[in-house]
This record gives C-alpha cells, structure tokens and sequence, in this order.
C-alpha cells in the first residue's frame, strides 16, 4: 500500500510539473529514461517513449480480458494467490482492462502438468516453457511466435533484455519465447565451508586450478575424518565444465570444447579436455576425497554440507552465490572460481516465457508480460506478494535499481506465509523487482546484469539446434551417455578402460549423425548470421 500512497503522489507531482512546463508531452517516467539510457539509444528517450505515453489510452483492451498465467513455484495457497490477483487485476484493469488468474504448480510435477496444459490448449495463455523442449512446442503450434506483437506491444522488454538474448528465443527464425532477467551465464567453481577452512587455515583465495583444490582437500581429507572432502549431488558431480553443449546440457551430444570459441561441433567423450577432467576425478575417488557412494547417493550435497559431512561440492556461480545462499544456511559457505563465465543459448533458453497458441488475446498477453517485465510494482507483486500482507518493506529504496529491501512479516516465515517467494528465478525479470531478506548487497540485480554482459559468449549463442532429424540417434546415445557419462565424472569408472567402450558404443549408436547434423546447421547459422 505505501508504495501505491507513493507512487499516486509522484504522479501528482509530475503533473504539476508538466503544468508548470507547458504541458511538454515528450516526458517519461525515470525508469523509462533509465531503461532508455541504458540501451544507448536517444531516439527512443525522445520520440519513442513520447509516443508510447501519447497512446497509452489505446493499450485498453476494448472488453475485459482474464489471462491465464502458469509459471512453477510452492509455497502459495489459495488465499494468498487470491490477494495478489486482487491486487495485480486493479491495477491491469485500469491499465489494459486485463485481469489475470495465476496457477503455481510445483517442481516435481511442472514438466508433465505444463505438457498437458499445452497439449489440451485450456487454462493456459502465458507460461514459463522450463524442462520441456520448447522447439517442439513450437514446431507443433502449442506456444505462439511473437516478432510482431514484441515490436508493437513489447518495447520494454526489448530495452530490458536486448535482442541478443531475445533472440535466443527463436526457432526456425521466429520468436517463440523470452528469457528472464536472471543469471544468464555460469562460471565453474566450488563451494566450501567457511568454519572448516577457517578451522585449517586453508588459504581458498589461493586456489585457481583443480591441483590448488587439491591440495585443500587433502588437509580436509587427513584432519576431518568424518568429512567427505567433495560431496555429490543425487549422483552429479559436475554437470558442466567449460563447454557448450549446443543443445542438451544432460548428455552433451556433440558440443564447442574448450571455452566454447571455436565452431567445430566435437564428441566431447574423445577431448583431452573430458579425458583430463574425469582422471582427474578418478584419481581423487582412489585418494578417497570424493564420497564413496557418489554414483548411487540420492542425497544432495547442500544436506550433507550442513549435517556436517561434507566440506564442499562442484557448483555453477554467479555474483554473489554464497552470499544468496548463505541466507538459508547454517553452516555458511564461500566460494572459488575455477572455470570462468560463459553465456550459451541453453543457459538463455533453460526457461522461456511464451504466449499459449491458444491464446485468444495475444495481444492483450503481450501487454501483460511487457508490464511483467518493465513494470516494478506488476513484478513485484508477482513475485512477492502484496505488502503488509506477505512481506514488509525493511528498507525503502535501498536497492541501487530504486526498489526497496524485504522479507517476512514479523512472526512469519517461509512456512507460515500464505504466498512464499519461491520459483522467482523462472519468473520474467527480477532485475527491476525489489531484493529479499538482509544477506544480499544492494547491487546484486545490478551486478548481476553486469555478469551477464560481460560474460565471454559461446561462438554459437543464439544458435538453437533442431534435434527432429536425429531423434532415433539421440535417443540411442542418451542411453549410453547415462550408462558411463555420471560414474566417470563421479570417479567411480577408470578413463583408461572406460572411455574407448565409451566411445564406441556412442559411434554405433549414431554420435557422428549427430555431430554432422548439428555442424550443418551451426554452419548455416553462422553463414545467416555474419
């Protein structure tokens, strides 16, 4: 309720203050003008935003239009969910003439109730596409292309994202689905805990390479006995390290080795790089610094971590990782990076917001997901709740995007709360949002659109391969890549006897069909693309 106190007096002021200068139409509110400084682009802070301000009247829907919208979270019942409704409907009714129902549907089953969902064409328009491939979905018309409606109703979008990640979203060349305002890129690295290495007096900043951590783990190895050094999560140890998988992070059927620079399409399973990296694991299990279960454990390493066991596992980072999970932790964490960042088009596409295809109003869904996006108090709402009644204002501008710092009301916690902040990472942009709880620093949305920028990119992002001539190939490969890919990276498999079965087994089951397949089309890509 205070910010719309604030927000109402702010626009009072503005008025007044357009009075006062003749009523100058080409005004704009300050997070258009910060947006607009931000892409660089001083036609839209001049004429763009003044048209956009001049037709704002025309962004009405001519009769009320409900969206459904479905995105993966827990922790929200039924009271709470209606609340933020209430509150997002009065405020897109006076805009757009919009009202929304939201649906939350939870991890373990999001995959196949959002397949169902697509499939049947009802109580679906909006919906983060997340652990379904969505080249298919829209190769099949169960999601919508967007050029037009992005270009007509979605400028704040493109001045939050930008088309190089925007256009990750495409397939066959049309734009079926929009990243979020999240991590967009990954370095490797490895997560410890803080109390052992100040215990030990590790020197972690040291450490830069895999024979540095080493040699960490070998004094957590003779002092700790009760300690796995490197712990696994539910048999993963390292999903990613260094490469771009163009296409199917789990099984790596063809991938850019090395940094990802180069465009030669290579099987992983033969590179000195894999090769190196999984003796390397070997030798550590011989050593005993991997748990021993590591293949079959169905425990993750974050719970073993904090009962105690465990001192650290392999983690992708982003800014400010520890720091994010600190907050939930009692054993308290640091972090070493080993792998520097790189941006791949499936870490952009791991989770996109699409337009149903049988959506009846897909302009009026454009409008909605633009004001998701470039909108503070619609994202914040969606993503948090409503004020006063789900969370608290602790700080009121304390965040450097202009937005306030929160968390739980006094006497509630994530289990009491009736509307959870959960799943906020698949939500459309938290860039613009306000930050939760007290560990984050006040740049951390700001730091963390930094990372993304800076991030070195994959000499094939934006780059989407078409998977449909090689399925029977895939599929046959998939299930050899599950039969050794884990153990080895586990260490639980020796390289030497290992990987030439490996590797023949992946050749007869069509990996060079693959290969050639994806280099054909990464080649025209390119050629597309210069």
């Amino acid at each position: 309720m205070a910010k719309r106190i604030i927000a109402a007096l702010l626009a009072v002021a503005m008025l007044l203050a357009l009075a006062a200068c003749g009523g100058d139409g080409g005004s704009s509110s300050s997070q258009e003008s910060s947006a607009a400084s931000q892409s660089g682009t001083s036609s839209q802070e001049s004429s763009g935003e003044s048209s956009e301000a001049s037709t704002a009247g025309d962004l009405k829907e001519p009769e009320l239009v409900t969206l459904d919208i479905v995105t993966m979270a827990s922790g929200k019942e039924e009271s709470g969910i209606a609340e933020v409704e209430e509150a997002m409907n009065a405020i897109l009714e006076e805009k757009f003439n919009i009202n929304v129902k939201l649906t939350f549907l939870p991890f373990g089953s999001y995959a196949e109730q959002t397949t169902l969902l697509l499939s049947s064409g009802e109580g679906v328009d909006l919906m983060a596409v997340y652990m379904v491939p969505y080249a298919s979905c829209a190769t099949s018309g169960q999601i919508m292309p967007m050029d037009g409606l992005i270009e007509e109703y979605g400028q704040g979008i493109i001045e939050q994202l930008g088309w190089d990640m925007i256009n990750c979203g495409r397939v066959d060349g049309e734009l079926f689905g929009l990243t979020q305002g999240r991590d967009l890129a990954a370095s490797q690295g490895f997560s410890y805990r803080l109390d052992l290495a100040e215990k030990h007096s590790l020197d972690m900043e040291s450490v830069k390479t895999l024979e540095d951590l080493h040699d960490v783990l070998a004094v957590i190895k003779e002092k700790e006995e009760n300690v796995w050094p490197v712990a696994v999560s539910a048999g993963e140890n390292i999903r990613n390290w260094d490469w771009d998988s163009v296409g199917d992070e789990m099984v790596n059927l063809g991938v850019l080795a090395n940094h990802a620079q180069d465009t030669t399409i290579v099987n992983l399973y033969e590179t000195d790089q894999y090769k190196d990296l999984v003796t390397t694991m070997y030798n550590w299990m011989q050593e005993g610094l991997i748990q021993s279960d590591a293949v079959n454990t169905t425990e993750t390493a974050s719970t073993l971590m904090e009962a105690g066991t465990a001192f650290g596992t392999f983690t992708n980072l982003k800014p400010y990782y520890a720091e994010e999970n600190n907050a939930n932790l009692n054993n308290k964490i640091g972090v070493v990076e080993i792998m520097p960042a790189l941006a791949t088009t499936d870490r952009v596409t791991m989770g996109l917001w699409s337009i149903a295809g049988s959506c009846e109003h897909p302009e009026a869904a454009m409008k909605m997901l633009n004001a998701l996006y470039s909108d503070p108090e619609i994202s914040n709402l969606y993503m948090y709740g409503v004020e006063g009644k789900h969370y608290q204002v602790v700080e009121a501008g304390a965040v450097t995007n202009g937005q306030d710092r929160i968390n739980y009301l006094d006497g509630v916690d994530a289990t009491t709360t009736t509307y959870r902040k959960s799943g906020t990472w698949l939500q459309p942009n938290q860039f613009i949002g306000d930050i939760w709880g007290l560990d984050l620093p006040a740049d951390y949305w700001d730091a963390t659109r930094d990372f993304n920028n800076n991030s070195d990119k994959s000499a094939a992002f934006g780059f989407s391969f078409d998977a449909t001539k090689t399925a029977n190939e895939i599929t046959a490969c998939t299930n050899v890549v599950n039969k050794y890919h884990k153990a080895l990276v586990c260490g639980a498999l020796d390289p030497e006897e290992t990987l030439p079965k490996f590797n023949q087994e992946l050749k007869d089951a069509g990996l060079d069909a693959i290969i050639a397949e994806k280099q054909s089309q990464l080649d025209a890509w390119l050629s597309e693309n210069k």
